[in-house]
């Protein structure tokens, strides 16, 4: 029966002749010419299929894990524990999860494999590229170092040339028949080869290195220069190997969990894989001068190093050594037994069987064990001996098991790496480094891609472009809006692009759709934006974008004022799917100011009561709700003591009698725009502190914003007057291109005292169907709805919304049906149906945040018309003058 030993793109064979480098060349060059179909293939169909090999090697049941089982243990000579244990590993270390994970962590730029991607802080893109062909050099036996370093070569579309130890050839040719099983497009599977040759073959090394452009060597010192050496100029060689590890135990561990079960923890990691990894343990430090002068050779401890090997020789039984590994113990110990005799070691072991061995040494020098469960104790005075010993092998040991608490694994960390250390972990998990730790002191999988940069700030209208193909391209309903849209090649292009509304949005987000995304929702939040009663509109940001919304925010307040010397109280309302509340919380963390979260739901008493104890300088909310904190401040100056500098405010306009009476109640009070923004958009606009009312800076490197005339739809020109239509240049997972946000507003082409390039604009109010006023967003079409419910009115009706003292105020007017006279009692029935009809009105008015409308029924035609049209002006919104 013959055994396949060997497996090149899609097929194996069993060879039983040496490798020739003119067979090698040959097949690295076969491999080059798979990398670019490989290199093109999507990140999806990559994550799928190796997920998919993950589950298929994982099954238990499966003729393939039978058969790899019965392989591994024939070449490791690993107990049956030890390879169960071993494949086990595998359906976590192939799944999606992991690897997307992994893929986010170890390469820092997420995305950059399949575009270019922005980086913070850089001028430019960075792209990252397959380096093509990667040959990896695996040794030991360690089933799954190598395949761990393939791994990491499928994950970044490299094609790959795998060359095993020699005892590895089998099982790793049977897991390349487990990725071609899975692979149902066949590109992964056709760009791997497995293959095996004697180390130390300079021709064959030579002519492995020649024809890839990368390689990664695993194993010894000699490995690693030999193919330094046989590698040409062009080709990148990273080296991982040899090396070794440690273990520190402190007096806290001992104090807190008992020597027993320290001890146990660090023979477990001396016998996972018999000890042959890297991060596995020859030599524990045990820290206690105290213990050091009583008992520099550590009996207790001994003996508890001597029980947990017991305990895990139970559990994970030892396997088979080979003669050479049982001279090498024997010789340990041998040697040990001499010290022994003039008191300067003890020992401890399984005699006669060479399953454990624990030697304890007054020389404090690190000691390179014979393998397979051989642990060297040392007790010390301090952590500077464990220097000193570390120094000794610098560039050697890898891994610190700390036996001790986080602030002492720091000072471990701090005072190693100087000396090569690559991690210090916990005891007991030697082997478990966690995704997204360095592995030698670097990211390995960094290694296997070039990265590219793309340098110079984007033009605005590249964004735009890009922007626009992207949403084309990944979003259902940008594929429809844009029918017929071409390519963006300048700003006038990219005004012919369809204007988006908050309909198009209502139509196309949760709970009813989510063609507007542009991926499946993962990691992000949603909020609920304003829309009409029972109909609000869900917003979704990626989690990456909603961190920049919070940096945004953070550059806003402190634009504003807000600085260390500040304690920023949010009273904003929480909870009901909002973004202010968590939005200023998330932003105030970002900046030097001292957050305090008190919210709009306590009494007022109780809200006031915090702003005191805690000194408040800032205050940050709704007007309608700042207006009263200002009159119960104003009706008894005695309740006020903190020091107020700042009010910041947002979600509605504050007019110059608001902005008047703030000044009155808290004497040299500052009043600012927390910032001008949409739940849709995020934040557009900051105030400096030139700014006043209405007036904010442009977000230039956040926001592309248009004012268009609401007549032509064309850009208002000079201080002209508009409405302002914003794009996100940066938010890709629910893009907004081209939104209306129903405000109106004009250009202030003058530069700004303070300096800042960012262009000015002035906000003037609402243009559409909605108003914001009493911290209620308020409707037409929910206006409608009430005036309809009234017998007798008709839906000839107007809104306008004035600032007063007391905060704003609402006025309806409403024209009765059929030249029909006003009726008694209509007033109040309207009343009673806007209340009904409009829920965030009723709640403003409950709360005394809006004055009770004034109601006017009038007869038909006495509602002023637009000259032009003859329609009626829904909505005067008198807060702001131009």
């Amino acid at each position: 029966m013959k055994t396949p030993n060997a497996y090149l793109f899609g097929k194996t064979l069993e060879r039983k002749e040496p490798w020739t480098p003119a067979e090698v060349e040959a097949v690295c060059r076969r491999a080059a010419a798979s990398a670019a179909a490989l290199r093109a293939a999507g990140p999806d169909y990559v994550l799928d299929t190796l997920d998919a090999v993950g589950r298929y090697c994982g099954d238990k049941r499966g003729a393939w894990y039978r058969e790899v089982f019965r392989q591994v243990r024939e070449y490791s000579g690993f107990s049956k524990e030890t390879v169960e244990a071993s494949l086990e590993v595998l359906p976590r270390l192939f799944s999606r999860a992991e690897t997307e994970k992994r893929l986010r962590l170890e390469l820092f730029l997420p995305g950059a494999l399949d575009s270019c991607v922005g980086r913070e802080g850089y001028d430019g893109f960075v792209t990252a590229v397959p380096r093509g062909v990667v040959l990896h050099v695996g040794a030991g036996n360690v089933f799954l170092g190598i395949i761990d370093s393939l791994l990491m070569g499928m994950l970044t579309r490299n094609a790959n040339v795998v060359k095993t130890a020699s005892g590895g050839a089998v099982s790793m040719a049977h897991f390349a028949q487990a990725l071609k099983k899975c692979d149902r497009r066949g590109l992964l599977a056709s760009s791997v080869a497995v293959l095996s040759w004697p180390g130390g073959d300079l021709a064959v090394e030579r002519a492995a290195a020649a024809n890839v452009d990368a390689v990664m060597v695993w194993g010894g010192e000699e490995a690693v220069a030999a193919y330094r050496r046989a590698a040409p100029s062009g080709t990148h060689v990273a080296g991982f190997g040899p090396k070794v590890s440690m273990a520190v135990v402190m007096p806290s561990a001992v104090e807190a969990d008992g020597a027993a079960a320290v001890a146990e923890k660090i023979a477990f990691d001396a016998s996972v894989w018999e000890q042959q990894a890297c991060a596995s343990p020859h030599t524990v430090f045990l820290v206690d001068p105290a213990l050091r002068r009583r008992d520099p050779l550590a009996r207790e401890f001994r003996a508890a190093l001597a029980a947990g090997f017991e305990k895990t020789r139970r559990e994970l039984p030892p396997g088979a050594l080979s003669f050479d590994e049982q001279v090498e113990i024997t010789r340990a110990r041998g040697l040990a037994a001499v010290d022994r005799a003039v008191g300067e070691a003890a020992l401890a072991s399984a005699f006669p069987s060479t399953d454990w061995t624990v030697i304890a040494e007054k020389d404090p020098a690190f000691r390179v064990s014979p393998l397979n469960r051989t642990l060297y104790v040392k007790c010390v005075g301090s952590l500077a001996d464990v220097e000193k010993a570390a120094a000794a092998y610098r560039g050697y040991i890898q891994t610190v098991g700390a036996a001790a608490t986080l602030a002492e694994r720091k000072e471990i960390a701090r005072r190693l790496a100087p000396h090569g250390i690559a991690r210090v972990t916990v005891a007991g998990r030697m082997m478990d480094g966690p995704t997204g730790s360095p592995h030698d002191g670097t990211f390995p999988m960094r290694e296997l891609v070039r990265f590219v940069g793309v340098e110079g700030r984007p033009e605005t209208r590249d964004l735009l472009s890009e922007l626009v193909e992207y949403a084309r391209a990944k979003s259902p309903f940008y594929k429809r809006h844009f029918k017929g849209v071409g390519g963006i090649v300048s700003l006038e292009g990219f005004r012919k692009v369809p204007l988006l509304t908050k309909e198009h949005i209502l139509a196309n987000t949760p709970p009813d759709s989510e063609a507007m995304f542009t991926a499946p929702v993962a990691g992000g939040i949603y909020f609920a934006s304003g829309g009409s009663t029972g109909n609000p509109k869900y917003i979704f940001f990626e989690g990456r974008e909603h961190d920049r919304t919070s940096r945004t925010l953070a550059v806003s307040l402190t634009s504003a004022g807000l600085t260390a010397d500040d304690r920023a109280a949010n009273l904003f309302v929480s909870g009901n799917l909002w973004s202010s509340w968590l939005g200023i919380e998330r932003a105030l963390a970002r900046t030097p100011a001292i957050s305090v979260p008190v919210g709009s739901a306590l009494p007022l008493e109780t809200i006031v009561g915090y702003l005191n104890e805690f000194r408040v300088t800032a205050v940050i909310g709704l007007p309608s709700f700042l207006l009263k904190l200002a009159q119960y401040c104003e009706a008894d100056r005695s309740r006020r003591r903190f020091p107020l500098r700042y009010i910041f405010y947002g979600g509605e306009y504050v007019g110059p009698e608001m902005r008047d009476y703030f000044r009155k109640v808290f004497p040299g009070v500052q009043v600012r725009s927390a910032a001008y923004a949409t739940v849709d958009a995020g934040i557009i606009g900051y105030q400096c502190p030139r700014c006043e009312g209405g007036v904010h800076h442009l977000f230039e490197s956040e926001q592309y914003l248009e004012i268009l005339d609401t007549e032509t739809g064309r850009p208002a020109e000079g201080r002209g007057v508009g409405e302002l239509v914003v794009t996100v240049l940066h938010k890709r997972h629910m893009p907004i291109i081209r939104f209306r946000t129903g405000d109106l507003g004009r250009w202030l082409p003058d530069p700004c005292p303070c300096g800042r390039g960012d262009r000015r604009f002035e906000i003037l109010g609402r243009c559409d169907d909605r108003v914001h006023a009493g911290g209620a967003h308020i409707f037409v079409n929910d206006i409608g709805r009430a005036v309809a419910a009234v017998p007798g009115l008709s839906l000839n009706f107007q809104v306008e919304v004035s600032a007063g003292k007391g905060g704003d105020r609402f006025k309806l007017r409403v024209e009765t049906k059929d030249g029909a006279a006003p009726r008694p009692g209509q007033a109040e029935k309207l009343l009673a149906a806007i209340r009904e009809h409009c829920e965030d009105m009723t709640y403003s008015l409950d709360m005394k945040w809006l004055q009770t409308p004034e109601i006017e029924i009038l007869p038909p035609g006495a509602i002023e018309r637009v000259r032009r049209t003859g329609k009626i002006r829904r909505v005067i919104d008198r807060r702001v003058k131009t």
